[in-house]
């Protein structure tokens, strides 16, 4: 199966780069000899976050999906996470889960969970992924998705330059300049169960700029789930020019509120709907210093903290038949509250030896403490200890060939010591095309819910010993996840066309996994005194998992006016015999699709559609199976000036034909949806 994979994708990647040697789309192409680096730059948009230098598209070790704000806008998107739909290999995922709390579910190339742990993601370069269970609260994320600027998407493991749990690829957010955002901003957003409202204002006094924006957010959630959201938000950020040489940077970001949580499927409720309190609040600093025209230096140190004030509350168990002698009634409660905090201090520095050979090298320390009394079975704090040493290396030997090297060593708590290799080459065919051909190794460190999840849930009876309803013993001893990752990419940039084409084959070894061992004997297990009811729960290495595929991006500009975006990946994923169980071969949608079409009508108004596929999955976790799932969504814009004012007018409909479909698990009904946005700036 693999191989036919290998060799579809390999058939139409050569197509692909057939198709563009055709003189309708190379007609403007120059021969090697007659080739410039800003040839080979044009306008191909420089990222930073693939290498931690500054680089084209074309001369990354790695596939990278690079969206702009404007690309935003014209989404119409009022959930950050949305935005990976237009993505090649992202699988999103509306989720009002009822185990892990509600959130959306956002994966690349499948193993896709509630909080799928295996994507590294930043703001500024700031981790956000929580080491409790590794994933990413999207809603408690203090930024407004109008202060972003871009956000690069690297499309393949990434640890070299960022560590463990960059294991499928890597998010950066990055944010735009205060001096970007100058002036009074005021947003509002009403709609079909959504409401917020947003504020922002910007200056510059002297060397000092900064901008600062508080909104609020009224979200219903889904119609058939206990999953409504009301936070409050805050962010700031400030830019000091200290002198010609040096830079300071500042961020302070906070989100408060309550959201609700239902740990109930379908018409089976254990628990009781509750109100849980929130806040994610983080500072941060970096000083930025230019040695010399050849080398910088900056330091970064921030420290983030998040706390969940959550007390669970049972229904009267005694109504359920498999509990017996129980009091009348009878209920249990549960201490749910979370309080994770996070030190984080980096240094790098970047350097150029000469004009073909240049790099960049650092060193972090990160500390996180953990305190759940649910999730560790203790009141105490845990503490999780990290260092990495990263280094990468940008050589070019000739005109057409770029070479990347780069590693990561880091030691953790959990794991040990362990390193992170990764390589390419980059051929430039002519001063439109290039071909990469990339290895690239990654590990993924088990985060506290895998490692260190030691609890139960006690029932108590009368006269007789208690049960023990769920039991959950980790044995704290897991390897970490690794993976090879071998691709094949293919770029082709025909000024108002561009192609960017990947084939990749992922070895995975060591897959953790949740594990109800039902050969195991019980009473052995069982604390003295008590009577267990159901198999302890505890995670384990247990296998390989093979990730095949194809994806390709297409970016064209119709016209002045027109612009289309198009994305599609196959996946297809092979495991173990003892994995299949699991549905792991089903995590990940085998084909996604999605397009993204605008159009400009005068400088007033403009309309975006964009569509979205993806056929059938079933999530893991308290994930499940749904089916083939489509969505298309329409906005319609109108832009006005007056002599001290300007502003937007804006209509999305989401869901436009009212397709009642699934997204990560069944209970998870998406229906049409409309909101109006009113934007004015001063």
């Amino acid at each position: 199966m693999i191989n036919n994979v290998i060799n579809r994708s390999f058939f139409t990647l050569s197509f692909v780069v057939f198709l563009s040697f055709s003189p309708v789309l190379a007609a403007e192409e120059k021969p090697i000899n007659e080739v410039s680096e800003d040839d080979y730059m044009g306008e191909v948009p420089r990222v930073l976050t693939v290498s931690r230098l500054s680089q084209s598209i074309a001369d990354a070790p790695s596939a990278v999906t690079v969206i702009d704000r404007e690309t935003i806008r014209a989404s119409g998107i009022v959930d950050l996470p949305e935005i990976f739909r237009l993505v090649p290999g992202f699988y999103v995922g509306t989720n009002a889960g009822f185990v892990h709390n509600t959130n959306h579910a956002v994966s690349y190339h499948g193993m896709t969970t509630a909080y799928a742990g295996s994507m590294q993601v930043l703001v500024n370069g700031r981790s956000v992924y929580s080491p409790l269970y590794g994933g990413v609260q999207w809603s408690e994320l203090p930024i407004a998705i109008a202060d972003i600027d871009r956000i690069e998407i690297t499309r393949g493991p990434n640890a070299a330059s960022y560590g463990a749990n960059s294991f499928f690829g890597v998010i950066n957010i990055i944010t735009q300049s205060p001096l970007d955002q100058l002036g009074t901003s005021v947003s509002a957003t009403y709609g079909d169960g959504r409401h917020e409202a947003f504020a922002r204002y910007g200056a510059k006094q002297n060397d000092l700029s900064y901008r600062v924006t508080a909104g609020y957010r009224d979200d219903d959630g889904l119609d058939n789930r206990y999953d409504f959201k009301r936070t409050r938000l805050l962010n700031t950020q400030m830019d000091y020019k200290v002198n010609d040489k040096n830079n300071l940077e500042f961020e302070f970001g906070l989100v408060n509120g309550d959201r609700e949580d239902d740990q109930s499927l379908n018409t089976i409720r254990f628990f009781q709907p509750r109100l849980r309190g929130i806040e994610n609040n983080y500072e941060l600093i970096r000083w930025r210093h230019n040695v010399n025209d050849n080398s910088d230096f900056s330091l970064q140190a921030y420290h983030s903290l998040n706390t969940s004030d959550d007390v669970i509350n049972s229904v009267d168990l005694s109504s359920f038949p498999f509990f017996t002698h129980l009091a009348s009634p009878s209920f249990i409660q549960i201490d749910n509250n979370i309080e994770m905090e996070r030190y984080d201090l980096e240094a790098q520095h970047n350097f150029s030896i000469s004009s073909s050979l240049r790099g960049v090298w650092g060193a972090s320390v990160r500390q996180d403490t953990m305190y759940s009394p649910y999730y560790l079975g203790t009141h105490n704090t845990d503490t999780f200890n990290l260092q990495r040493l990263f280094g990468h290396a940008e050589w070019r030997p000739s005109d057409h060939v770029v070479l990347n090297l780069g590693a990561m060593v880091e030691n953790n708590s959990f794991t040990g010591t362990n390193t992170s290799p990764r390589a390419s080459v980059n051929f430039k065919l002519n001063a439109n095309q290039t071909v990469r051909f990339g290895i690239s190794t990654a590990l993924r460190t088990p985060n506290y819910l895998e490692e260190k999840f030691n609890t139960n849930i006690i029932v108590p009876r009368l006269n007789t010993a208690p049960y023990i309803a769920e039991y959950f013993a980790d044995s704290a001893n897991l390897k970490p996840e690794r993976i090879v990752s071998r691709e094949i990419g293919y770029l082709g940039d025909f000024g108002k066309l561009s192609l960017d084409a990947r084939v990749f084959y992922d070895d995975i070894h060591d897959y953790i996994k949740s594990n109800l061992d039902r050969s195991l004997n019980i009473g052995s297990l069982t604390p003295s005194g008590y009577v267990l009811i159901k198999q302890p729960t505890f995670y384990t290495n247990a296998g390989n998992v093979n990730v095949s595929g194809f994806e390709t991006q297409v970016k064209w500009r119709i016209t002045n006016d027109d612009r289309l975006l198009l994305n599609y990946a196959y996946v297809n994923i092979d495991a173990d015999e003892q994995q299949t169980a699991n549905n792991i071969t089903t995590s990940m949608p085998s084909s996604t699709f999605s397009g993204l079409l605008t159009h400009r009508f005068n400088p007033q108004w403009d309309a975006s559609y964009a569509y979205y596929q993806t056929s059938e999955v079933t999530a893991l976790g308290d994930g499940g199976y749904v089916g083939l799932a489509r969505r298309s969504d329409i906005r319609v814009a109108r832009k006005f000036k007056a002599e001290h004012i300007s502003g937007e007018v804006s209509a999305v409909v989401e869901n436009l034909f009212n397709e009642h479909y699934q997204e990560f698990a069944d209970y998870n009904t998406l229906k049409r949806r409309a909101r109006l946005n009113v934007r004015l700036d001063f």
